[in-house]
Order: structure tokens, then C-alpha cells, then sequence
């Protein structure tokens, strides 16, 4: 049993409450919240976790959506439009993944959690990443690793299916309570329906997570809906005739009834169409500046009843894994929102939305729950400015507790 104190609290609960001066009595789980005196009366052998003057603890991070193989990216892939980024990405992927060696991707996973991150989403084109985030789970981060599969061309069907199959097989290898396999079908332009159908009648069989990519770009939108527009004369490159694998509509149809994280969706129009109790989005804010001069309508898709919560996407579309500073990105872009109600609404989308996207019992400050949290130092400040003042400063943990474990840096 171990007790910790701190000055504030972000509970992140929906209503968004703030304590002070209380401590958590907690093992791998939350036991008791109270005030120091109390716990320390009632558990007195549990071991105090000394912390610095003026603290705020709040649940750790969650990053669902991540691109580790393209960590090494830095002037070499190119912004500004889609498919622009897309070509440059067909021409340096087999460049970026060798440089993206084990010794970086774990610095990135390190620094992630130095930012208050314990648990991401990895979406695995290759596999390059399994043996990085399966260092990283051992050391207590926690991992959902997307395996993904995509292929367009009907005649490396099998070659696929059977590539897929192995990649999904040796992370099976290492499943855990902090290394949990899951798939992902890459997106509606890039996955031959009998891929898609593959991967998840595999995800429906073993009840795993899905993640996929939907509505990121300006072009995507015209061809899923018109098949027209830039990326049928992209698609020219690879096919005679090229015509899209599905509407918007029936490529929805795929994930009924499976637990499904869809990325970006700044053109969706089609919310009624998602389940509320088993579909969410991940909103990536910085990328979606950088590849689609556009961003998803906040306002729109919080009243659509579904989860929205943030990732930072890869390096490949980012320059920071940080979730803070996605939200710093976050405050800037969604103008239409007022400051301070919006901040406190960015750490939910970083806590406790992220959480009930991937069903996972954390996110949230409450006996019960994961002992999954982070300690920053902070300077007084009055509770209804904190949440906004926090995420225009703060940078570094102090502590991270994942299932209870302090990390070590």
C-alpha cells in the first residue's frame, strides 16, 4: 500500500471536479481518497510518496493513435496537401523504418511518459515496433498494439492475408495486462474488402480493439463519395481504371458491432451512422493542420453523442508525441469555444474519453480504477484558471504511476 498527497487534483471526471489537499491510498488499483491524516491513520504502514511543494495529480495520459515506425521523420516527408505527404511517404517509408531503430523508438516511448503518457495506441504497419513496445510494456508502460493490415491490389490478397497473419501472431506472443494485440484496417482507399473482412472477422473472434483511418483528407472525401477528384489520378499510377472499394456508408457497415477508434473524420457528415456505445474518434488536431487544412468540427461531433478524444497521430504528421502539447494545438484551432471551458474539456479527451474508447478502467480518478496517474509541479493558481494555466505550462512529470509502479526514468 503506498499513500500520495497533492495540493490539487483533477479527478477527470465528467463533471470535472477539482480537490484539494487530498492524498490517494493505492496498490495496482485506487483503494481510498481522503486527507493525509486520515489515511495515514487508517493504513499506517502504507509507505508516503514524498512529492514537491504545490502539486497537481490527475490520471495519466492515454495517446491511442501512434505511429512509431516513422519516428525518425525530420525534414524528409513533405506537408501541406494529402497526397503530397502520401507520395512522399510511398518514397521514404523503407528509408524512415530503418532509421526508426529499437534504441529511438524506446527514447519516444521514455519521452512520451516523461509527458505524462501511459498508455498508447500503436498502430503497426510493418511490425518494426513490436519488440520497442514490448520492451516498454515490461517496463510498465501500457501498449495497445494495433496490427494493420492494407493492400489494394486483388492478386496480393493472400500475400497480405498471410504477412497480416504473422505480424498478429508474434505480438499474440507477448500479451498482457500492459501489451494488448488489437488490428487495425488502414483506410476505405487503401484496404481491398477482402482484407478488411479478414482482419476483422479476426477482431469479432477474439474480441479485439480496432482502429482505422476515415475522412482525413479533401481528396479521400471526393473519391469515397463522387469517385472523382485528385486521388483517382493518384490511383492511375497503380491501376487502369481505379474505382473506390467502398461508399462512405457501406464502409461503416464493416465495424458493426465492434469496439472501433476512427481517426480524424473531418469530413464526416454520417453520425448517426456510428454506435454510440462502441464507436468513437480520435481527434488529431496537429496532423490534421499539416496534411488537410481542415479540422473536425468539435462543436458538431461532441453533440453527436459519440466519444471524441485526442491523439497526436505519428512523427510522420506531427513534430511532438507530447499530449500537451496536442492540446496547446487544440486551443489554438478551436476558436469557437470558450478558453477555459474547452481546457478542461481537452484533459477529459486525454483521460478519461480515451479510456472508455479502448475499455480500459482508468482515466479517471476514482476508487477502483487503475492507479494510473501523473504528479506535476504547478504554481498556486485558483481552481477555475488551473486546467487552462496547466496545459499553457506544464511540460515534465515529477511522478508517473502506471497500475500502481512508479516509472523510472
Amino acid at each position: 500500500m503506498k499513500i500520495i498527497y497533492s495540493d490539487k487534483i483533477f479527478l477527470c471526471n465528467e463533471k470535472f471536479n477539482i480537490l484539494e489537499k487530498k492524498a490517494l491510498a493505492f496498490k495496482e488499483e485506487i483503494i481510498a481518497i481522503d486527507s493525509l491524516e486520515t489515511l495515514q491513520k487508517k493504513y499506517p504502514k502504507a509507505e508516503l510518496i514524498k512529492s514537491h511543494k504545490h502539486t497537481l495529480l490527475l490520471p495519466s495520459f492515454i495517446n491511442p493513435h501512434t505511429h512509431l515506425e516513422f519516428s525518425a521523420n525530420s525534414y524528409t516527408l513533405h506537408f501541406g496537401e494529402f497526397l503530397i505527404w502520401l507520395k512522399s511517404i510511398i518514397n521514404s517509408r523503407d528509408e524512415l523504418s530503418k532509421e526508426a531503430k529499437n534504441d529511438l523508438i524506446l527514447e519516444k516511448l521514455n519521452w512520451m511518459r516523461k509527458t505524462g503518457t501511459a498508455t498508447i495506441g500503436e498502430i503497426s504497419s510493418f511490425g518494426s515496433d513490436l519488440k520497442p513496445c514490448v520492451k516498454a510494456s515490461k517496463d510498465g508502460m501500457r501498449i495497445i498494439f494495433f496490427n494493420e493490415i492494407l493492400g489494394s491490389n486483388e492478386n496480393q490478397i493472400a500475400v497480405k492475408k498471410e504477412e497480416f497473419l504473422k505480424r498478429f501472431q508474434d505480438s499474440l506472443k507477448h500479451k498482457s495486462d500492459l501489451f494488448i494485440p488489437a488490428v487495425s484496417v488502414h483506410s476505405a482507399y487503401s484496404t481491398h474488402p477482402k482484407l478488411a473482412k479478414f482482419a476483422l472477422d479476426l477482431a469479432k473472434e477474439r474480441n479485439l480493439l480496432v482502429s482505422t483511418h476515415l475522412l482525413e483528407s479533401r481528396a479521400e472525401n471526393f473519391w469515397l463519395r463522387f469517385a472523382k477528384g485528385k486521388f483517382k489520378d493518384y490511383l492511375k499510377n497503380f491501376t487502369s481504371n481505379p474505382v473506390p472499394f467502398y461508399s462512405v456508408d457501406s464502409f461503416l457497415k464493416l465495424f458493426k458491432d465492434i469496439r472501433t477508434l476512427f481517426t480524424h473524420c473531418v469530413y464526416l457528415k454520417e453520425w448517426e451512422n456510428l454506435d454510440t456505445n462502441l464507436h468513437s474518434i480520435t481527434h488529431c488536431a496537429f496532423s490534421n493542420r499539416l496534411l488537410s487544412g481542415k479540422s473536425l468540427d468539435l462543436k458538431k461531433a461532441l453533440k453527436s453523442g459519440l466519444n471524441i478524444h485526442l491523439g497526436t497521430d505519428g512523427l510522420s504528421s506531427n513534430i511532438s508525441l507530447s499530449m500537451l502539447d496536442e492540446m496547446r494545438a487544440n486551443l489554438l484551432i478551436h476558436k469557437d469555444f470558450n478558453l477555459l471551458e474547452l481546457a478542461k474539456k481537452l484533459i477529459l479527451m486525454a483521460t478519461l474519453y480515451p479510456a472508455k474508447a479502448l475499455n480500459l478502467n482508468l482515466g479517471e480518478i476514482k476508487i477502483g480504477k487503475s492507479a494510473d496517474f501523473s504528479l506535476f509541479e504547478v504554481k498556486e493558481c485558483e481552481n477555475l484558471q488551473l486546467p487552462l494555466q496547466f496545459i499553457l505550462n506544464a511540460k515534465f512529470v515529477e511522478k508517473l504511476f502506471i497500475k500502481g509502479k512508479e516509472c523510472k526514468f
